[in-house]
């Protein structure tokens, strides 16, 4: 998918690309075609960067040929540094598309520069940038806020930030990741495949719950942001529960069903819940002080409960592990089959109040439904009120009209709205949308790839 992304964003920046999946296929591909350039992930799924950059190194028909580094395991990348003289810079994930051809610019030989552009920058790239050491590092952390902002970060490996002292760039200062909560360790479990990795300023909670049931995965969903870590368990692509290790943040009320508990007991189960992550309701009805049943309905309420407040959060970055090894608590609750019906009931616990920064829709606006979402909105079990507010949807009524027509309070009807944008069922557009549509071309095909709409 990333490769697929890539390749549009440098061919509509004029440059003829060539893609290769693998490390063989892309040494292959190289040792035919001689290109000028060469981009390479350090994780392959045959070989690693360096192998690949080492070999290419040793062929006196290929040596030349200078490489950009792209990945987000910085320290895997120190350590294989030294052993290739090919390697002119590394690109840190996630970026943006701007950091992308500003990487590609910066790092390409200049006699394959279009002349008037390095005139009109008037620089020149010296023979001694292909050297044994990084010539450049290019990532957001030293982008500027603006350039940054200007289009979305491309998902990748959970990113690693670089100590000054492994790649030698004077200027870096890290970044001060102030929306993820500085306990967080976004690093892999040792042992732990990752799937998929990035965060929402790319792809959406809504993209990671489909593609989990998409692709049948059996692990854990990572969520940092701002408070305690979130941890999502699934297997084979069906969510079991959501949960976190700061019990207050799970459930600071004190629910009904826990009236005739001890509160020692209580405060025991949420002592044990800041330990291994198990629900207090879980350890409660082990120990035969609450009903099964009730704790089981419980945990899933709280669980989606806790998963809605992700929703309404400036950034949330996300990590998928595959692992065999769920957690025996997990295993207890029956899982949920249907991940779209299981995203709705989350969405419905999004409060007003929580969320006027993401419900903002202007009144003048139009919602339509996306590529998919005609199809999957009649498959959802919605109550009457989100059914008839669906079923408003035809391309040219704005927000405003919906709202008068269904007799709405405006606010109701951006909560609403917001449900079916944040599943990706509705996408909201000014009554004049052909600019925005072209403007939004590179995403929204890169989207269409995924089958997860536009």
């Amino acid at each position: 998918m990333l490769l697929n992304f890539v390749r549009e964003i440098l061919e509509e920046a004029n440059y003829e690309v060539i893609t290769a999946a693998t490390g063989e296929e892309g040494l292959q591909v190289i040792r035919e075609q001689k290109p000028d350039f060469v981009i390479l992930d350090y994780i392959l799924p045959d070989l690693k960067g360096d192998e690949v950059s080492r070999q290419l190194s040793q062929d006196e028909k290929t040596a030349q040929i200078p490489i950009l580094y792209m990945s987000g395991f910085a320290s895997e990348i120190q350590d294989g540094e030294s052993q290739s003289s090919n390697v002119v810079g590394f690109l840190g994930k996630p970026f943006s598309a701007d950091l992308l051809l500003k990487a590609v610019n910066e790092c390409l030989p200049p006699q394959i520069l279009d002349e008037s552009v390095a005139m009109e920058e008037g620089t020149t790239k010296s023979e001694s940038a292909i050297s044994s050491e990084f010539a450049h590092v290019i990532g957001p952390e030293v982008e500027s806020p603006e350039a940054v902002a200007s289009s979305s970060p491309i998902w990748g490996e959970t990113a690693v930030t670089p100590t000054h002292s492994e790649f030698g760039d004077s200027a870096f200062t890290p970044p001060e990741a102030t929306d993820i909560n500085p306990s967080s360790n976004i690093e892999p479990s040792p042992g732990r495949e990752v799937f998929f990795a990035g965060d929402t300023s790319f792809f959406s909670l809504t993209w990671a719950l489909r593609t989990i049931g998409a692709e049948k995965l059996t692990g854990v969903l990572r969520c940092f942001w701002a408070i305690q870590d979130v941890e999502l368990f699934a297997r084979e692509g069906k969510i079991l529960l959501v949960t976190t290790r700061d019990a207050d943040v799970y459930c600071s009320e004190a629910p009904i069903t826990l009236v005739n508990v001890a509160a020692d007991r209580v405060e025991e189960a949420r002592t044990q819940q800041s330990e291994t992550g198990c629900p207090l309701f879980l350890t409660l009805a082990r120990e035969d002080l609450i009903l099964r049943d009730a704790a089981l309905q419980l945990a899933q309420h709280y669980g989606q409960k806790l998963f809605a407040q992700l929703w309404t959060a400036s950034r949330v970055r996300l990590l998928f592990e595959q692992t065999t090894e769920i957690p025996e608590f997990a295993d207890e609750v029956p899982p949920e089959e249907d991940i779209e019906h299981w995203t709705l009931a989350a969405l419905r616990f999004v409060q007003y109040q929580n969320a006027v920064d993401k419900l903002s829709y202007d009144p003048s606006w139009i919602p339509a439904y996306t590529r998919d979402g005609f199809e999957r909105v009649q498959k959802l079990r919605l109550t009457v009120a989100e059914a008839q507010f669906a079923s408003q949807f035809n391309g040219s009524r704005s927000l405003a009209q919906i709202a008068r027509n269904l007799r709405l309070d405006l606010k109701l009807a951006r909560l609403t709205l917001f449900r079916f944008c944040a599943m990706e069922i509705v996408e909201v557009w000014p009554p004049t949308t052909s600019e925005t549509v072209e403007h939004g071309g590179i995403l929204k095909r890169f989207r269409r790839k995924l089958g997860l709409g536009e």
